[in-house]
């Protein structure tokens, strides 16, 4: 994959529309099952579930085809929510516009679990990221998970078959813009924005908001024929999911 000169903002409707066309095959093979997994079952009748910065919907409507979630989907950008109510629509999901900084329509202790997959990495400001954590700490029940997936900050410069964050051997610190190329499914690329943040960053984050420190979870698939031996996704994992609870 090669770069492009100009990355796309996140806020834009033109990252809208490529990413309704990515290649999800790596997110919905390393991502999504720890998701579901750690979110199967649950104590209360018709619990309640966050899918904070929702994007096009996709782990939205996969919580909801469960049947055990009704989910309210989150996304600052109108143009995204605009795509996943007419890609996925479901009865039990709700899209909602919000600033991705508060939840001040929820009250506390009443969410059931949150989730936040690939956001905190598009976001420049770290101050409204640490505001989005409180919040989340704030509206969850005691005891209730929070899922957050993102890009592994160990990862960067890795080719993988859907992905590259940053450039082949960049070394970058936290706040740094990172280039991310994201192949689509017509095997174009697009490049976007992101943001480098540390691992200890990420604990941080969650641990001044109030959750304990996080369990790490570092996917890969295995070389079994799925994928071929030399693919960097069975050696190194792309993304991380960090699970803590309120």
């Amino acid at each position: 994959m090669t770069a492009d000169d100009n990355p796309i903002g996140w806020d834009t409707s033109a990252a809208a529309g490529a990413y309704r066309d990515r290649d999800m095959r790596l997110a919905e093979q390393l991502i999504f099952p720890g998701v579901l997994r750690r979110l199967a079952g649950g104590s209360r009748p018709d619990p309640l579930a966050l899918d904070i910065g929702c994007g096009t919907g996709a782990v939205a409507a996969q919580l909801a085809r469960t049947g055990a979630w009704t989910v309210q989907a989150l996304d600052p950008s109108a143009d995204m929510l605009g795509i996943a109510r007419s890609d996925r629509p479901h009865p039990r999901v709700s899209y909602r516009l919000f600033d991705g900084r508060t939840l001040d329509w929820l009250a506390d202790d009443s969410v059931d679990a949150a989730v936040c997959c690939l956001v905190y990495c598009t976001d420049p400001d770290d101050g409204r990221l640490a505001a989005l954590t409180a919040e989340i700490r704030r509206v969850l029940r005691p005891g209730a998970p929070y899922l957050l997936a993102d890009l592994n900050p160990a990862a960067t410069g890795v080719a993988f078959s859907t992905l590259r964050h940053g450039e082949p051997e960049a070394v970058y610190d936290d706040g740094d813009t990172v280039p991310t190329l994201l192949r689509l499914r017509d095997g174009t690329t697009m490049t976007s924005a992101t943001y480098y943040r540390s691992l200890d960053r990420y604990r941080s984050f969650l641990t001044e908001a109030g959750f304990p420190s996080p369990a790490i979870d570092l996917p890969t698939l295995p070389a079994d024929g799925t994928v071929t031996e030399a693919a960097a996704e069975t050696r190194t994992a792309p993304y991380m999911l960090l699970t803590t609870h309120a």
